[in-house]
């Protein structure tokens, strides 16, 4: 992730070996410890599932999915490699050794890592509760009732403590650069840039939010029909969050560029144009890759879905553009910390 100021790497890893980072180089204490081996621990009940079915255990499975062996044997492996990705960023996050990591290796999987997950914070309890009090079912019926309730609790689960473990890791490590306010941020040749993009990407945020909280309140302009008979409530929520997190995003991003409330710490904006940006990202990404597997797969149907992939791309786009303004953004804030030292 290179920026105009260099690499994200170069500049925020030096904070590994200065100021705050050096008080904790030892010991990481007993909250990250802690939050981390739980947060590990909730990996385990669906990385155990994703195992069982890749070699050949049918727990959970009523019926044969709709789409191709190969594709959903291919869909279980890469998620279950994503987990394990997932711990290894929670174990970066827990012990002092991490924070020798280059930052971009941090950065970059936490980053898509909270994005995917966070949304179901939300969804996670509310679908898991109306599957199990019978008033809506999750997915196509091949799985058993008690799949849906544990996919989406320990998804929530793991949002909260890749999060937690997140933030006690970043407050070791960039404590001086998120504790600033936004006034203190100095000027740079980048500014007119930022602002260009962060109007432009706050437009696309705009769209985006506008359109999913319609259709989250029951609209149903640019759905195909097929798309309306088969929404319920996990479709609903799933738009609601979107349009929660891009407007967290837009927020987020707009504050920074414009540094207003100047008195606000950093941490602040910088938290919701991160979260929310990437959420935004990871539920476009997501959405398309799912388009794309109905598409390769010769056993599935492919329904016209209407604008929904647009507004997903937009989401791709927008996302995208928030994690490079996101990248010269902290290269800034960091440069301003250092001078501030000199």
């Amino acid at each position: 992730m290179r920026t105009s100021t260099g690499t994200t790497d170069a500049t925020l890893t030096q904070t590994a070996t200065t100021g705050d980072a050096l008080s904790v180089a030892r010991h990481p204490g007993w909250a990250r410890l802690i939050i981390g081996y739980l947060a590990v621990a909730a990996v385990v009940p669906y990385l155990t599932l994703k195992l069982l079915w890749i070699l050949g255990s049918t727990a959970g499975i009523l019926a044969p999915s709709p789409l191709d062996p190969a594709v959903v044997q291919s869909g279980n492996i890469v998620t279950a490699v994503m987990e394990l990705v997932a711990v290894a960023i929670i174990l970066t996050f827990t012990h002092s050794w991490g924070l020798k990591v280059p930052a971009w290796l941090v950065l970059i999987p936490a980053w898509i890592g909270i994005g995917l997950l966070a949304p179901f914070i939300v969804n996670g309890p509310a679908v898991a509760g109306s599957v199990l009090t019978g008033l809506s079912p999750a997915g196509d019926g091949s799985l058993a009732p008690w799949v849906g309730p544990l996919v989406y609790l320990g998804f929530g689960a793991q949002a909260i403590g890749i999060a937690a473990s997140f933030v006690l890791y970043a407050r070791d490590r960039w404590n001086r650069v998120l504790t600033g306010r936004l006034a203190e941020r100095c000027a740079n040749p980048s500014k007119r840039a930022l602002l260009f993009l962060g109007w432009g990407v706050g437009l696309l945020l705009a769209v985006v939010s506008t359109v999913r909280l319609c259709w989250s309140l029951g609209a149903t302009w640019g759905l195909s029909a097929h798309m309306i008979q088969s929404r319920g409530l996990p479709e609903r929520l799933a738009d609601g969050t979107s349009a929660l997190f891009a407007a967290a995003a837009l927020a987020g991003l707009l504050m920074l560029t414009l540094k207003v409330p100047g008195r606000w710490r950093v941490w602040v904006p910088l938290s919701l144009a991160w979260v929310g940006g990437g959420a935004t990202l990871t539920g476009g990404l997501y959405s398309l890759a799912l388009l794309t597997i109905r598409l390769m797969s010769s056993t599935t149907p492919v329904h016209q879905t209407g604008v929904d992939p647009l507004v997903d791309l937009i989401q791709v786009v927008a996302g995208t553009a928030i994690g490079t303004a996101g990248a010269v953004l902290l290269s800034e804030l960091h440069q301003t910390v250092s001078t501030d030292r000199g």
